[in-house]
């Protein structure tokens, strides 16, 4: 398969800030859920794990947590926590000791991987047993009339400004070889009452939004916030935006 794109180079590198502050944090249903399937609850390990907003949920259940990503400055703004060790490492090659793992999740992060080697890692890293999660959250929904225009902005406006991969996401990992057992995999969904700057800050956190704006077509992008500043109402009032949970879960 393809190499994919280093995040090393580029949008991750940069706006830990923004992701930590920014970002929707999962439920703490989904690290619960993980850690239910899994069948010892020493170690599990959260793979490009950016700011840790999984790795803090997965320490509430687990011994331990090793959380890594290629990005230093994403991991200066991880949530610190006495069982959570944050490593800068690659999803390829990890620093976790052989046969130690209860659970080895990549959130948000598996298609940025070379996958073929990644799971090769995950046979070495996992216990025999141990649980393999591929999770991402989709394209959010705004529960209200701006749904629409939301919609059709972001599939007919921001696909060419997405990186190579982002398809695998809005497809919840479906298309990705996954060589395990699988396991069920019931509905989550992320829910948050935002208001208006809330949702604009997201979008800011795109890598499609960085892109427009460096290749010179970030009034797209304005165009839009400018529309949703019109049509959103009082901007301190909150409204519902939904994002869907998808997670490949599998066994070694």
């Amino acid at each position: 398969m393809p190499e994919p794109v280093n995040r090393s180079q580029g949008h991750f590198q940069q706006g830990g800030a923004a992701y930590a502050q920014s970002r929707p944090t999962y439920p703490p249903e989904l690290a619960q859920l993980l850690a239910g399937y899994c069948v010892g609850k020493q170690l599990a390990v959260d793979v490009g794990c950016g700011t840790g907003q999984l790795s803090v949920l997965l320490a509430d259940h687990f011994d331990r947590v090793i959380a890594t990503d290629v990005s230093a400055d994403q991991l200066a703004h991880a949530q610190p926590r006495p069982n959570v060790v944050y490593q800068c490492e690659s999803a390829e090659r990890m620093s976790a000791g052989d046969g130690a793992a209860d659970l080895i999740v990549a959130a948000q992060a598996a298609h940025w991987f070379n996958l073929p080697r990644f799971y090769r890692e995950c046979g070495r890293v996992g216990r025999p047993g141990a649980v393999i999660a591929l999770v991402s959250y989709g394209v959010p929904y705004l529960e209200g009339p701006l749904n629409a225009r939301f919609q059709q902005f972001y599939w007919q406006q921001t696909t060419r400004f997405w990186p190579a991969g982002r398809q695998h996401v809005e497809t919840g990992y479906a298309e990705l070889p996954f060589p395990f057992a699988t396991l069920p995999t019931p509905g989550l969904f992320i829910h948050r009452d935002w208001q208006l700057d809330q949702l604009l800050d997201y979008i800011k956190t795109w890598s499609a939004c960085r892109a427009a704006r460096d290749g010179g077509d970030g009034e797209i992008f304005d165009g839009f916030f400018d529309e949703l500043i019109k049509f959103w109402g009082e901007r301190c009032s909150n409204q519902r935006i939904t994002w869907p949970i998808a997670m490949r879960l599998g066994r070694l």
